[in-house]
């Protein structure tokens, strides 16, 4: 072989594998501008994503990736804008959004990216004059998209809301059945939407999630969401059976919160034996014992279950190792039953062991339930002290000192209750204003009325105790200033007027300042 068919070769050999190098370079280079794109699009910087892909769509017009994330990039770009800056984003993204489909026709996302950008543009289309002539269509993209991903949850709810817009009940139901159907959990997100209607919208979740317990689609969360959903309409009974189908699958998954959830659907439906059972299996395997007895114990309040919750505790308590914070439980069980003998004698012997402000506390409000204010006054200022910057312990105490005509002490306890206060509330300042009031303190109680007036300047009555501490001080022009306020923001409130009108007439020289 001559010397010049070997240089050929070589040469031939070097351009195929320049041209190999050459190509993927490109695509080296595109794929860094697509996954910078992603990344941009995940902070929310759509602008610079889009800079991003048109570079990679430069480098690789075909590849059908970068045309999607394109038409994602323009479509979330376009929220919240003003109509035509919208109008103009939804098109670019429907642009994309074709291209994609056309490269890759069974890609679900660009088809249900084609179906969200060509619903915002058929909501836009109206509001442009220019655009009223032309219409737009997203029903068969939706359609599209869910033979593509018969299953993608989110395709169905974009779907119902595209439905509910366009006022196509029957076809919304049937979508929210077929939702229920492949996804059970789907009641808890769907009682949130625009589109939730009880009537209507729980007898098309009830079929589907019937139907994907007859199927044997996921029955376990099926069951769950079918006794979620009957709770919400108070058939407990029904909601008890189905809950208790529900735990009859993967058992291995049984946790606490299971049987707490369990106990509460049978003591809302009065069946307090099969409750207690439930909530003492729960409280036996519960990590957060107490923090769950203390759900418990709401719940049994808000059905005035009061006694059947104080022999529930007992019976607790004599089998758990439990911190005091559950005694203080029994004893709010005990004291709503009125049984301030007992109450107190198990607070007695929590301070026996270890004085705790809280356990004070109640004595503090047993003693005041029982009208001995004296009691009260011990009880609560020991809270004081063991829990100092507990401002409502400060209140209370403030309160009781008031009662017992002890001023100088009442007003410094509700200085300590606003000092304390995770925040300005102008209830503590009207509080300690009126004590000012009573110690003729006028000036004082002025101060904490502006103050209180500051945080709300429209309660009509703040001005009128405001106008009223003028009046102590024989400053008719603010008291008439402030009065008129509150006429101002309550003209229907008859007394105001009248004791304006009463006070011009005994000052019929004041004027108003400015």
């Amino acid at each position: 072989m001559s010397k010049y068919p070997k240089y050929l070769i070589s040469i031939l050999i070097s351009l195929f594998f320049i041209l190999i190098f050459y190509s993927l370079c490109l695509r080296l280079i595109s794929q860094i501008h697509y996954y910078k794109a992603v990344n941009n699009i995940r902070d929310g910087y759509y602008g610079s994503a889009i800079e991003h892909l048109e570079t990679a769509i430069h480098y690789q017009p075909n590849e059908y990736l970068f045309w999607e994330k394109l038409g994602k990039a323009y479509h979330n770009s376009g929220e919240l804008k003003p109509v035509e800056e919208a109008f103009h984003f939804a098109t670019k993204a429907k642009h994309a959004y074709l291209k994609s489909a056309y490269l890759n026709p069974i890609d679900s996302e660009a088809v249900f990216g084609l179906a969200r950008g060509e619903a915002r543009l058929e909501i836009i289309s109206p509001y442009l004059q220019h655009q009223k002539d032309k219409s737009y269509n997203a029903f068969p993209y939706f359609q599209k998209s869910i033979c593509l991903r018969p299953n993608g949850v989110l395709i169905h709810f974009a779907f119902v809301r595209y439905l509910y817009w366009q006022k196509k009940k029957e076809l919304l139901l049937e979508v929210v059945s077929n939702m229920a159907r492949i996804y059970p959990p789907v009641y808890n997100f769907v009682k949130k939407e625009e589109f939730w209607s009880q009537d209507v919208i729980m007898e098309a979740l009830k079929n589907g999630l019937q139907q994907a317990i007859d199927e044997r689609i996921d029955r376990r969360l099926a069951h769950m969401s079918m006794s979620f959903l009957l709770a919400g309409e108070k058939d407990w009974q029904g909601a008890i059976i189905h809950y208790q189908k529900a735990l009859a699958y993967q058992e291995i998954n049984n946790n606490s919160n299971n049987f707490f959830h369990l106990g509460r659907l049978y003591l809302e439906n009065g069946q307090l034996e099969e409750a207690e059972n439930f909530f003492f299996k729960a409280v036996s395997i519960s990590r957060t014992r107490e923090k769950d007895l203390e759900g418990l114990f709401w719940a049994y309040k808000k059905n005035s279950y009061s006694e059947e919750l104080n022999s529930f505790y007992e019976r607790i308590s004599n089998s758990f190792a439990l911190s005091s914070q559950m005694d203080i439980l029994l004893v709010r069980s005990v004291i709503d039953l009125k049984q301030y003998n007992k109450a107190q004698r198990i607070l007695k012997e929590l301070n026996q062991k270890e004085p705790t402000a809280e356990a004070y506390y109640w004595l503090a409000i047993i003693a005041e339930k029982e009208k001995d204010l004296d009691r009260m006054e011990l009880a609560i200022q020991k809270a004081t002290v063991l829990d100092p910057e507990n401002s409502r312990y400060h209140l209370i105490f403030s309160k009781v000192l008031k009662r017992l005509k002890k001023l100088e002490r009442a007003e410094k306890e509700a200085g300590l209750a606003i000092k304390h206060s995770s925040e300005p509330s102008l209830r503590l300042y009207n509080k300690r204003a009126f004590i000012r009031m009573d110690l003729k303190d006028y000036q004082g109680a002025i101060e904490d009325w502006k103050t209180a007036i500051a945080l709300n300047p429209y309660d009509a009555e703040y001005y009128v105790h405001l106008a009223e501490a003028y009046y102590k001080l024989g400053e008719w022009s603010f008291t008439l200033k402030n009065y008129q306020k509150a006429i101002d923001l309550d003209p229907k409130k008859e007394k105001y007027r009248k004791r304006y009108n009463a006070l011009r007439a005994e000052h019929p020289d004041s004027t108003n300042p400015a």
